[in-house]
């Protein structure tokens, strides 16, 4: 689904995972994930609305198109001190820190901090070990990180090799997540959940 800029209209996701993807001024795509619970899209300033936005599905879902107008209603009695927006302003523009970061990494870098991305939204096994979401393919890595398929999957085969990936089977596991957060020399955790 593709929307404009010029929507009246507000998201909230209320079951499953979507991905977000919009190109920026610059021509090169961006994306994101909404997890559920979360505001996909709310139109609090105007120049910050992405000329088209892309959504795909990443797994079943359900989600809830809202009238801005009657949600900014809603707002004024139910949220008077603005949680609700800040919270979301808060989000997006760490989500736009975060595409900014992985604009200056190499190829390789990018797949790794994907994986790292993918991980905020799998299940925790122990302390250093992240099952992958079920959605988690080679081709989804290699979309989010902007490189081919091929290289992905050497990527991918290295990571195998040296014990930090399992990705026989699914859900993919992540097994040494602080080798792949030295290596991009960030510690992913610190972040915020988005």
């Amino acid at each position: 689904m593709t929307i404009g800029n010029s929507r009246k209209v507000c998201y909230l996701l209320e079951s499953g995972y979507l991905q977000q993807r919009f190109i920026g001024e610059d021509g090169v795509s961006n994306y994101f994930i909404n997890f559920p619970g979360e505001f996909v899209t709310l139109p609090i300033i105007e120049e910050h609305i992405p000329y088209e936005t892309n959504f795909s599905f990443l797994s079943d879902a359900v989600w809830w198109e809202i009238d801005f107008e009657y949600l900014r209603g809603v707002l004024r009695t139910e949220d008077p001190k603005n949680f609700i927006l800040l919270q979301f302003a808060v989000e997006s523009r760490y989500r736009l820190y975060t595409l900014a970061t992985m604009r200056k990494m190499d190829a390789e870098k990018r797949v790794i901090f994907t994986l790292l991305r993918l991980a905020r939204f799998g299940m925790r096994v122990k302390d250093d070990q992240r099952e992958l979401p079920l959605f988690t393919s080679y081709a989804v890595i290699a979309d989010m990180s902007d490189t081919s398929k091929s290289y992905t999957t050497a990527v991918l085969a290295k990571l195998r090799k040296q014990d930090i990936l399992v990705s026989q089977n699914a859900p993919w596991v992540i097994k040494k997540m602080g080798v792949l957060q030295d290596i991009l020399g960030t510690d992913i955790e610190e972040k915020p959940p988005f």
